[in-house]
């Protein structure tokens, strides 16, 4: 039996000594069989031990170029397909969409191709037939979290289902996922949003280093600066808060019309949160939606003061919210928070209110009213106020009369029975005495 060919991947190639004395540095190389030589092949990518995360991104980009256009064999049993292959062929079809493809693009490429390359480093020396309930709970116990396994185990599913559904694979084994998380249900109140924006306005502070300050008796001591370094955050918990927009929708967000962006009309007070001709994943809608008018006073200042986009640093966009995100854990350490949060905090204030229309709540955010209704509708107990005033009034459990004029009735100390119409002490129902002609027809009688 033919050795199974190993898919691409990505390891450390340690430290290497010559015989001259030159030494070779650690670097991460990717290795993977070459068609054409007929052997294995190695690639360094030129990064070096501590640069992992940026020779990963390097594997990810030689993947997706380095993928076949050929077709792949069609109606394979499981045993005879590796995973690796239903990867690469995923990644074809999803990530890297052909001109003319039948598919949506995908919300967050980029971190679905980061899934499937640990996928990859994981599964790609099995086969398709070894997706067993046992392998499923192994990979997750090797992720982080279980969460984090799951959210790769969805993708290999998607695969294998893409697979099956292209005629790859014959059938597709079930994909056994850990238990969904609870959904966060803990949300931001009006108390904890001014403490955040206290927060973010403080000004910075200096630790003299020994390197620095070696001699002059400062090492060690902190003074505060006049930078204020979680300033630009604040428009991020304006602007998440009044919207409920999701962070990359306003990260990428522009007062300018760019391509590529979305775009904020200052003038009209309209946020377009997709971009111009942006084909929208459905399950991350992005409507355009009216900016309240608190909000929109403090953009129309931020664009006088020279900003191009709403949530900059150093006159450049931000790209993510770690920061917040570190701000919020040391604020807050007893509660489940994370910057997302802010989208949950905007729905359900806005449940909250009864004279708002939940199909208004649900275009505004960008969210289904299935969804809407399932996630924060109990929340939406205003409307029970009626319910409140009959109990607390004390009149639960009275007869209200129809009419006031009638008299309350009352009954007797003997309940009729359906047994006492043939009591012995009663006397014989009266009678009707029937007509003769009753029984008669029209023309006899």
């Amino acid at each position: 039996m033919a050795r199974r060919r190993e898919p691409p991947r990505i390891e450390l190639q340690a430290e290497r000594k010559h015989r001259n004395g030159s030494v070779e540095k650690a670097v991460w190389v990717i290795k993977h069989f070459d068609e054409g030589k007929g052997r294995q092949a190695v690639i360094s990518t030129g990064f070096g031990a501590d640069e992992g995360a940026d020779a990963q991104k390097y594997f990810a980009q030689w993947l997706v170029e380095k993928t076949s256009d050929q077709p792949a064999a069609r109606n394979r049993d499981t045993g005879d397909v590796p995973v690796a292959e239903v990867l690469d062929y995923f990644i074809e079809e999803r990530i890297k969409l052909k001109v003319g493809s039948s598919h949506r693009p995908l919300a967050r490429p980029q971190e679905v191709l980061a899934y499937v390359i640990d996928l990859l480093n994981w599964w790609g020396k099995k086969t398709v037939a070894e997706v067993t309930r046992q392998n499923c709970q192994r990979y997750a116990e090797h992720c982080s979290t279980p969460t984090a396994g799951r959210n790769r185990l969805e993708y290999l599913r998607r695969a294998i289902n893409l697979a099956q559904d292209d005629g790859i694979l014959v059938v597709a084994p079930k994909v056994h996922l850990p238990p969904k998380p609870a959904a966060r249900d803990e949300v931001f109140e009006r108390d904890d949003i001014a403490k955040l924006m206290r927060h973010c306005l403080r000004r910075g502070t200096y630790t003299y280093g020994e390197a620095k300050s070696k001699g002059t008796g400062k090492v060690g001591q902190v003074r505060e600066t006049k930078r204020r370094p979680h300033r630009h955050l604040m428009s991020y918990i304006l602007m998440a808060t009044y919207t409920g927009t999701r962070s990359n929708r306003m990260f990428t967000a522009s007062f300018v019309r760019e391509a590529g962006r979305p775009w904020i009309d200052l003038k009209r007070g309209i946020y377009h949160r997709a971009a111009p001709k942006e084909d929208v994943a459905p399950n991350k809608g992005a409507p355009t939606c009216k900016i309240p008018k608190r909000l929109l006073r403090h953009m129309r200042r931020w664009y006088m003061l020279g900003r191009r986009y709403p949530i900059e640093y150093n006159g450049k966009p931000i790209k993510s919210s770690k920061g917040l995100r570190k701000i919020i854990r040391e604020l807050f350490p007893d509660k489940d928070l994370v910057p997302h949060s802010f989208r949950h905090t905007a729905a359900t204030w806005l449940m909250r209110r009864s004279e708002l229309s939940v199909h208004d709540i649900s275009g505004f955010l960008g969210m289904s009213l299935e969804i809407l209704d399932r996630t924060y509708g109990h929340h939406r107990v205003s409307h029970q106020s009626a319910i409140d005033d009959a109990i607390s009034s004390g009149g639960i459990g009275k007869i209200e009369k129809d009419d006031p004029l009638d008299d309350e009735f009352n009954y007797g100390d003997i309940t009729p029975l359906d047994t006492m119409r043939n009591n012995s002490n009663q006397g014989k129902s009266t009678r009707i005495k029937r007509n003769g002609n009753a029984g008669k027809s029209r023309d006899a009688a």
